[in-house]
């Protein structure tokens, strides 16, 4: 568990590894499931995941 302020890096110190290993295999199948306690988390995580996922 970590516990740090906002703007930190947290999502994206989880994230990176996640994004890169899902560049290695095969595309349009679920292969990565976070899971987070609330919505606006939720919107906050896909906004971070899109940014960082653009090619």
């Amino acid at each position: 568990m970590g516990l740090a302020q906002t703007g930190t890096g947290k999502t994206a110190a989880f994230v990176l590894p996640i994004l890169q290993k899902l560049l290695e295999g095969h595309q349009r199948q679920v292969r990565a499931l976070i899971v987070v306690p609330t919505r606006e988390l939720v919107e906050q995580i896909h906004d971070n995941i899109s940014v960082m996922g653009r090619k």
